[in-house]
């Protein structure tokens, strides 16, 4: 898990200015909308006495502690402490608590988990941009998976796995070749092309696989003949190292009246089949998060998932990776946060500390210099 990246947070219509409690990286964070709709992310935890803030209200962009009445703004600073203090107007400094950046994309809010300010952090890609454009259906499924999130991904940009792990594509070749390869830092994008029963391809038939470090976000653009043209959009987020928040976007062409209700059977059975099937055998691959390159067997068409896992570790390294263990270590006795900007532009005062992070060399300036 890593810092200094957008992550999907939860579904925009699912949140209101009802506080909601979110888990990423390990660490709780809480998320409601102000007066004007704007989405807020909070840490979770008030810097009084540690309450859970998702469990408080929230009137006029103001969230309330629900232990002690402390309020906090969208900027996670206390405004007021109604009691236990002489100043209640007027809290101390130290008297808040990280606040993250947002926005809303695809039907999603994502929150960027890091400490880098507005200059430097990377633009989440737009990697879907026909969903603005009114001419596709789409719809959004919700599934939590104790999977690690790599592995998710890994599976996101495996074309060989389909025509034997699902059963709607068990009719499809068995082979691909891999054409018109694209490689960043951050992003890859590669089209597999299917093979007929004689083991010829075409550029007509296939999967247009995108993976974006940037966002958590795998894209399938399915290209095969009598069937129809579909994209999906899965943003995997880590809950901890051994769980996920998947969010997966499915659209279809708006082409007639049938294709309200066929794109409606698509999306149950990707809901309630397809993304079973994969978690059958994901539960029991070994070990649960990527493997060294060492103890794997790979072979030509696993280049797109091995080009994202080492992009993503690279990334993972270069701005900021959490130590797992360190942090699992001091969860019972003390609270540790992820780092906010707030944490850089004015690193003093803060009462909790930020989670630990693995002992490596990192790049901590401008990642859109370096995508």
């Amino acid at each position: 898990m890593f810092i200094n990246n957008w992550y999907a947070a939860c579904v925009a219509d699912d949140l209101s200015t009802e506080p909601m409690r979110v888990t990423m990286l390990s660490c709780d964070f809480v998320l409601f909308r102000d007066s004007g709709g704007a989405v807020c992310c909070l840490s979770d935890l008030c810097c009084h006495r540690g309450a859970s803030l998702s469990a408080g209200t929230c009137s006029e962009g103001t969230l309330s502690c629900p232990q002690h009445g402390w309020q906090y703004n969208g900027e996670g600073k206390c405004t007021l402490i109604p009691a236990g203090t002489k100043t209640p107007t007027q809290p101390p400094k130290r008297a808040r608590v990280p606040a993250y950046p947002v926005e809303e994309r695809y039907g999603l809010v994502f929150v960027f988990l890091g400490d880098l300010d507005a200059a430097e952090r990377p633009e989440l890609p737009d990697i879907m941009p026909e969903y603005d454009t009114g001419e596709w259906r789409y719809g959004t499924i919700k599934r939590s998976k104790d999977i690690n999130a790599m592995r998710m991904h890994e599976n996101y940009n495996d074309p060989c796995h389909v025509h034997y792990v699902h059963e709607f594509a068990q009719w499809l070749p068995k082979g691909v070749t891999i054409k018109d390869h694209e490689l960043t830092d951050t992003y890859v994008k590669a089209f597999h092309a299917s093979w007929d029963a004689k083991g010829n391809w075409s550029e007509d038939a296939g999967l247009l696989m995108e993976y974006s470090v940037i966002g958590s976000m795998s894209r399938n653009t399915n290209r095969q003949p009598n069937y129809p043209p579909q994209i999906v959009l899965a943003c995997v987020t880590p809950v901890d190292q051994g769980n996920c928040q998947i969010f997966m976007l499915l659209m279809q062409p708006k082409d007639g009246d049938e294709s309200e209700a066929q794109h409606k059977m698509v999306m149950e059975m990707t809901e309630h089949q397809v993304m079973d099937e994969d978690y059958a055998i994901l539960k029991t691959t070994r070990p649960c998060q990527a493997a060294p390159p060492t103890e794997e067997l790979l072979v030509e068409t696993d280049v797109t998932l091995a080009q994202v896992r080492k992009i993503t570790q690279e990334y993972a390294a270069r701005m900021g990776e959490i130590d797992s263990q360190a942090l699992a270590a001091v969860r019972d006795t003390h609270i540790r946060v992820i780092p906010c900007p707030g944490h850089r532009s004015d690193p003093k005062g803060w009462v909790h500390k930020t989670v630990p992070l693995l002992d490596r060399p990192r790049g901590r300036g401008s990642l859109k210099a370096a995508s």
